[in-house]
């Protein structure tokens, strides 16, 4: 399926008529998670807005660590959109895609979105050090495979 047809099997699922707008995209509500479509091309892009990234250079380390290899965002990206000084997510799904893999993935997405808002809800850490090391053994996407970061 194209971004166009997935978005609008997406919402059969939900029950809504959701449809990508003439400029390719869309915006939908998972309970209080603001979620983006948009397509570029034969890419969907997928994103949302984590946490404000003011005064969290504390939490660089840990963030990085955890985007290496998508060890920690179920294959996602965070990044820094330092225009607006937030912490971002987002994943990329290129070419025709089965539903079931674009579901899979979104829910993914938004399992990795609320997992980091709510680690960057925290208190900011006193060590670098200390950020880095925290959470890690509890994150849901601690990889035990092959690839070790």
């Amino acid at each position: 399926m194209n971004a166009s047809e997935l978005v609008t099997m997406l919402g059969a699922q939900l029950g809504v008529d959701l449809r990508l707008s003439e400029s390719g995209t869309c915006r939908v509500l998972f309970d209080n998670e603001s979620v983006d479509f948009e397509q570029t091309g034969d890419a969907l892009y997928i994103m949302a807005d984590i946490a404000s990234a003011s005064g969290r250079e504390d939490a660089f380390p840990r963030l990085l660590a955890a985007n290496c290899l998508g060890r920690e965002t179920g294959g996602a990206c965070i990044g820094v959109d330092t225009i607006r000084d937030v912490f971002t997510l987002h994943v990329v799904m290129y070419g025709d895609t089965p539903y079931e893999v674009f579901e899979a993935q979104l829910t993914l997405f938004i399992k990795a979105l609320r997992y980091w808002k709510e680690w960057l809800a925290l208190p900011a850490s006193t060590s670098p050090a200390d950020t880095a090391a925290a959470g890690s053994e509890f994150s849901p996407y601690a990889t035990t495979g092959m690839i070790r970061v």
